[in-house]
């Protein structure tokens, strides 16, 4: 089985896109990183914008759902 690292993925990810969005990238794993080290396994929607609030994460929204 073959192993990708999140750090290929992100590498990946931010190379195809825009430099705005390549900041949000790399603050959101900067986020995720840091709940890793805390032993955290949160690491829903909400709380990555939580906690990136200020540092380049896009906030959580609330969406309606319309019947």
């Amino acid at each position: 089985m073959t192993v990708i690292s999140p750090e290929i993925v992100l590498k990946q990810l931010k190379s195809e896109v825009s430099e705005r969005v390549q900041h949000s990238l790399q603050a959101i794993y900067q986020i995720c990183i840091e709940q890793q080290q805390r032993g955290l396994n949160e690491f829903s929607y909400a709380t990555i914008a939580r906690l990136g609030q200020g540092r380049g994460v896009p906030a959580a929204q609330s969406r309606a759902i319309v019947a």
